[in-house]
């Protein structure tokens, strides 16, 4: 069995980056197998994290989704954001094994308004010391091994974070729901905006949040990522920016 990570920042990629493995063919962990920690490989066993975290009763726990083929298992690790660095840093120094046994790292993360090449930078400069290879561009695949990459969504060109990706996904799953959350959303006046106090792509968060409401009422944007068809066959055919990211981990996984 091959081993492999890919490190996320949040709950929202980690359920968009394991759709699209499953579209790739690989099982979760958790559906197939009820997530018993009886049944996990034991190459993972070091990721359980411990209740309370860091001493704090209301901190999330970090257990990674595991998702595996006949020939990989690999763990989706959602770093807390801005902290993915150093989360994934503290992982890889305690455990030497995930730095010797890996056949694949990978980072999919957020542009937002950046230079994609300015938003790999942090992740290349610390990655370096544990895969010399780490590439330096996003999009980019390198081949040794490990093969290691990181992706900056949406498309390692444009700025945009992952709810833009996935309302272009939207635009094709589900065009009529996306024009009446759009319309909604529309209304809210440049004042009201501001009030709100809305950051940057915070109205694709809230257009996907709309349409997700109806989808799967009274539950989250990551439930509807995982369970509804934002990604699927017929998005991957007709979204590129989606198509791209999919090229990219069948690089990363080697896998067809």
């Amino acid at each position: 069995m091959k081993y492999a990570i890919i490190g996320v920042e949040g709950p929202h990629d980690q359920a968009f980056t394991g759709k699209v493995l499953k579209l790739l063919g690989f099982k979760d962990f958790r559906e197939e197998l009820k997530g018993l920690k009886s049944d996990l490989d034991p190459f993972w066993r070091k990721f359980i994290p411990v209740y309370p975290k860091k001493g704090n009763l209301y901190k999330r726990l970090d257990m990674p989704s595991i998702l595996f083929n006949d020939t990989i298992s690999l763990a989706i690790y959602a770093g807390e954001g801005s902290n993915l660095v150093t989360n994934l840093d503290d992982i890889l120094s305690a455990n030497p094994e995930y730095q010797t046994n890996l056949s694949a790292f990978g980072i999919v993360v957020d542009c937002d308004k950046s230079p994609p090449d300015r938003i790999v930078e942090p992740y290349a400069n610390k990655f370096r010391s544990y895969f010399p290879n780490f590439p330096k561009f996003p999009g980019v695949v390198d081949t040794n091994s490990p093969r290691t990459g990181i992706y900056v969504l949406p498309d390692n060109q444009r700025p945009g974070v992952l709810d833009t990706l996935v309302c272009e996904c939207g635009e094709i799953a589900y065009p009529a729901y996306m024009e009446r959350a759009r319309s909604y959303l529309d209304k809210f006046s440049e004042e009201e905006k501001k009030s709100l106090n809305l950051k940057n792509f915070d109205l694709d968060k809230a257009l996907v949040a709309t349409v997700a409401s109806v989808l799967t009422p009274g539950l989250t944007n990551t439930v509807s990522i995982a369970r509804n068809n934002w990604v699927s066959e017929q998005t991957q055919q007709q979204v590129p920016a989606l198509a791209n990211f999919i090229e990219f981990l069948r690089q990363l996984l080697e896998v067809s």
